[in-house]
Formats: structure tokens, sequence, C-alpha cells
């Protein structure tokens, strides 16, 4: 289940587009998308894999987590790295900017 975007005010984003997409590999080790687009507030991310992602430094098994297949937006820093790590499988994290 995903949830409207709201912003810094908590008013809801009623519509955003797809930027670029970015895949990310997903392993034992902390992976890191390259950086997001200046401007860029909103990202979708969508995984392969069980995983745990986290804004701007390497990331960790305790980190905020995202199940295989569930579709999440999140707001984000202005140029970000997303950088995620696995839960126990390899796979992939898709970063969609979100504009």
């Amino acid at each position: 289940m995903t949830h409207q975007v709201r912003d810094n005010f908590g008013h809801p984003i009623p519509a955003l587009r797809p930027g670029s997409t970015q895949r990310v590999a997903v392993g034992a080790a902390s992976t890191s998308s390259t950086a997001l687009q200046p401007g860029t507030e909103v990202v979708r991310l969508k995984a392969t894999t069980d995983c745990h992602i986290r804004f701007n430094s390497p990331a960790l098994t305790t980190d905020l987590p995202l199940s295989a297949g569930e579709t999440e937006y999140l707001q984000v820093p202005s140029g970000a790295t997303i950088n995620v790590i696995r839960s126990s499988a390899d796979g992939f994290l898709f970063v969609t900017e979100m504009l």
C-alpha cells in the first residue's frame, strides 16, 4: 500500500511525474545510487528483494526496511544518494525521481 506524499506544510501533493530511474544492485555490502538531481524532493522505491535503505551514508541491516515488490514514496534531502543493503538475498532497487 502506498500513501500520498505531503509537502513540508502537510499539504498533499496531488500528482507527480516520473523522471529518471536508476537500478542499484542490492547485496551483502551497502551500495549507493548516484546523487539525485538538485530539486528532487520525492523518490519512488521498488525492490526485487527485501532490503534496508538509508540516505547519504552506508546502509545497515537495522535501517529502514523495504519489502520485495512493495512500492514506497519517500521525501528525500536535495542531492541525496540512496544507500541499500540486502536482508538475505541479492536483487535490485529501482530509484525513480518524481518531478
